[in-house]
């Protein structure tokens, strides 16, 4: 019988012991992939003539809406482009469609042409998406990034 146990308490601490081996993989695997993400985010990649800047920057536009949130807008230029990635939250409840229409953009005091396409979703109260809008530069100089004001009555 004491045999017995020792072998249940055996395999026990081997089935213990895979669990552990287990969760160590999975979190190398988020760990990998927040590294990735990271790395994405700060692309610097030197190839100037296919992409002069693509390097993430962190903009100071933050909105709270009542209802709704804008918040962690980064921005890069690239090849002519000017990407514009934003969080929006609902606070509203229920169900309420956003769009990804929530930046303008201006260069040396000239709103620039938005190129994106429109995109739509369905937002549950508290819950929130990213999305990306992306204008047709003018030229060299930093971009001012705003909240388009059809969205602050």
């Amino acid at each position: 019988m004491g045999g017995w146990l020792i072998v249940d308490i055996a395999i026990l601490v081997l089935v213990w012991l895979l669990n552990i081996a287990l969760l160590v993989v999975h979190v190398a695997k988020l760990v990998a992939m927040r590294r990735e993400e990271r790395a994405a985010r700060t692309d610097s990649d030197t190839d100037s003539d296919t992409k002069p800047d693509t390097s993430w920057l962190q903009s100071d536009l933050y909105v709270d809406g009542d209802d709704w949130e804008l918040y962690d807008v980064w921005w890069r230029r690239t090849a002519g482009w000017i990407e514009v990635e934003y969080g929006v939250a609902n606070w509203l409840p229920g169900q309420h469609e956003y769009r990804n229409d929530f930046i303008r953009v201006f260069q040396r005091g000239v709103g620039l042409e938005e190129e994106s396409v429109r995109v739509s979703r369905v937002l549950l109260k508290g819950a929130e998406i990213r999305f990306v809008q992306t204008f047709l530069a003018r030229d060299g100089s930093t971009p001012v990034i705003q909240a388009d004001s059809s969205y602050m009555g």
